[in-house]
Order: C-alpha cells, then sequence, then structure tokens
C-alpha cells in the first residue's frame, strides 16, 4: 500500500519567488549546523528552511533551537518532530508544510556554496529543474580534502541522462513547485537508491532541466562509507527494481531509441557491478538478457570486451578485465 505522505505532500498554494530547503536529519547535530549556516549564508531571499527530525537522542533538537534565533533578516526556520519514520517520509512531511516557489532537499551534512541558490533560480528560467556542480568532499581526513567538481551534461531527455549518468546530488537541485505536483513523494519503501528512483519519476512526468555551470554543493564522504556485500546486493537489487519500475511505466511512445539504448547500457552496468562487486555468475548473466531483451542490437560499448564475452562468456571477460585492471593501475 502506498504511504500517505508519498501520495499527499505538496499543496498547490505557494509564496511566489520564495524557496524551501527541506532537510531530514537524524543525530547529526554538529553537521547539521554546519549545513543550516551554509544555507544562513545564501544571499536569496526570501527563504524558508523546514528541518524534520527523525526521533535524535543526540543535542539536535537544542541546537535547533538556538539556531531558530539566529535567523539572518528574510530567512524563516521551521523545526518539527516525529517518531522513527525514515528520510523520504521527513522529506515528504516536510514538502507539505514547504510554501515555496521552488524547493530543494538538502541532505543534513552537505554544505551549499555562497551564491548556490541565487545562481539555480536565474538560471532556472522556465524549466522545471535545475542543477548545478558539486564536488566530494573528505571532511575526517587531515587534512580535509576535496574532488574535482562533478560536471553534468544535459541532454534532451532527463530520464536518459539519470540511466547514463546516474545520479544528481539532491543537494544541488532546484525543483520548481509545478513540476513536483506532477509526481507523488519520495517512496519509503526504498531502503537505498531513494533520490535516484525520486528523478527518474520526475523524468517520467516530463521535466524540463537545465545545468547551471557554477559549483553549488560540497557532498560530504564519510570515512566508514564502504559498503558491506549485503549492502552491495541490496543496492544492485533495488537499481533492478527501480530500472522494472521505469520500463513499465513507459508506453509504447516512451520507448524512444534513446532510451531504449539507456536502459540497455544501465542493465549491462549493473551487470558488471553484480560480477565486480558480488561475484555473481547467475546475476551476471541474467542482467545481460535483461540488457538485450531491451535493444536486441545492444552491444557492449569496447570492442574487446564484445569479442571475448563471445569467446569466452561474460564471467570470464570480467576475470580479464579485473587483471588488466591491476596491471595497468
Amino acid at each position: 500500500m502506498p504511504d500517505a505522505d508519498q501520495n499527499q505532500w505538496l499543496p498547490a498554494e505557494y509564496e511566489p519567488g520564495l524557496v524551501s530547503v527541506v532537510i531530514p536529519t537524524f543525530n547529526r547535530a554538529k553537521l547539521l549546523c554546519e549545513t543550516l549556516e551554509s544555507v544562513f549564508k545564501q544571499d536569496y531571499r526570501p527563504l524558508e528552511i523546514i528541518v524534520g527530525d527523525d526521533a535524535s537522542t543526540d543535542a539536535t533538537l537544542d541546537r535547533l533551537q538556538a539556531l531558530r534565533g539566529e535567523c539572518p533578516d528574510g530567512v524563516r526556520l521551521e523545526v518539527f518532530t516525529n517518531e522513527k519514520v525514515g528520510a523520504c517520509a521527513l522529506r515528504n512531511r516536510g514538502a507539505a508544510r514547504a510554501k515555496g516557489e521552488f524547493l530543494m532537499f538538502a541532505d543534513s551534512d552537505d554544505v551549499l556554496h555562497e551564491g548556490a541558490l541565487s545562481a539555480l533560480v536565474r538560471g532556472i528560467g522556465e524549466a522545471d529543474l535545475a542543477y548545478g556542480q558539486w564536488r566530494d568532499w573528505f571532511s575526517e581526513e587531515s587534512p580535509s580534502r576535496y574532488s574535482e567538481p562533478v560536471v553534468r551534461e544535459c541532454g534532451d531527455d532527463l530520464l536518459v541522462d539519470l540511466l547514463k549518468q546516474q545520479w544528481l546530488l539532491p543537494t544541488a537541485v532546484l525543483h520548481r513547485r509545478a513540476s513536483l505536483l506532477r509526481v507523488s513523494g519520495w517512496d519509503p519503501s526504498y531502503p537505498v537508491e531513494q533520490d535516484f528512483e525520486f528523478m527518474t519519476r520526475v523524468a517520467l512526468a516530463g521535466a524540463q532541466y537545465v545545468a547551471v555551470d557554477k559549483l553549488v554543493a560540497d557532498y560530504r564522504r564519510h570515512g566508514d562509507s564502504q559498503l558491506s556485500a549485503i549492502a552491495l546486493s541490496e543496492r544492485t537489487r533495488v537499481t533492478e527494481r527501480v530500472l522494472r519500475s521505469v520500463e513499465s511505466a513507459l508506453d509504447e511512445s516512451g520507448w524512444t531509441p534513446q532510451r531504449r539504448e539507456a536502459l540497455a547500457w544501465r542493465w549491462y552496468r549493473e551487470a558488471r557491478y553484480s560480477w565486480l562487486w558480488l561475484r555473481d555468475k547467475q546475476r551476471l548473466n541474467m542482467l545481460m538478457r535483461e540488457a538485450y531483451r531491451v535493444q536486441a542490437s545492444f552491444r557492449p560499448p569496447k570492442g574487446w570486451y564484445r569479442i571475448s564475452a563471445k569467446l569466452l562468456g561474460y564471467a570470464n571477460t570480467e576475470r580479464l578485465a579485473a587483471v588488466a585492471r591491476k596491471l595497468f593501475r
């Protein structure tokens, strides 16, 4: 049964020009303060921040109470608490409280760069969403370091881009409310890949999008981010579920050649990940069959891989690829 928050999440009424930043959090008192300070420093007005606390047991609520008195002019901070419901439900409940013409779903450990919201609002124009660049932030290293900015190219079809490029950082994306009203809210039945699943539905609803040439956010990478085999297995199976959901949502006209190619490529990539992460030969072959089901003419991008797979099979080809990575690293 669909979660009620998923289907009743955004009111149609809004304040023109207002940006609403929705932030779910749990036991991140210090990191959340850094996130909120980066939002306070934005030069865009009017601005509201809505923080949903997921029954934190640390000092999160005390910190939030103190920050309420520190809001700059033109910024309002709303805090609500719930029993333990998870990030998706908090995003939905936060959106139900939001009054902005534009919404951002930020994570409680990321930070915005100065001028990020102004650049995104200027850049969105008549589009449904705008996204900027971000970089990985390894804040726990000494000294902390940053990756090169992640730049996503903007094509003609958001769904194709999501399937091929995989992911947009939520803290780097600004949505127009009118676009979000065409979809239901975040789906709490997904344990991982929640933002990828949500964005595929935004794309399927026909969202028009633009890329803004500005570094807008830092994505905090934690030292304990190495995933276990169980977590990796869950991730690839959830991605499989998302891909099947996308396929079931496409009518005949929705199966453009570009989407068919992108879906086949994504099945192929997930097949390779199943071997790279899990050494699951059965799943590797099953997911490769899905790629050919979607596009009978699909061929792996690299010529040597195609020849090897035809002669040796996919599992042995992946073994060769692993050896080559070690030799040329």
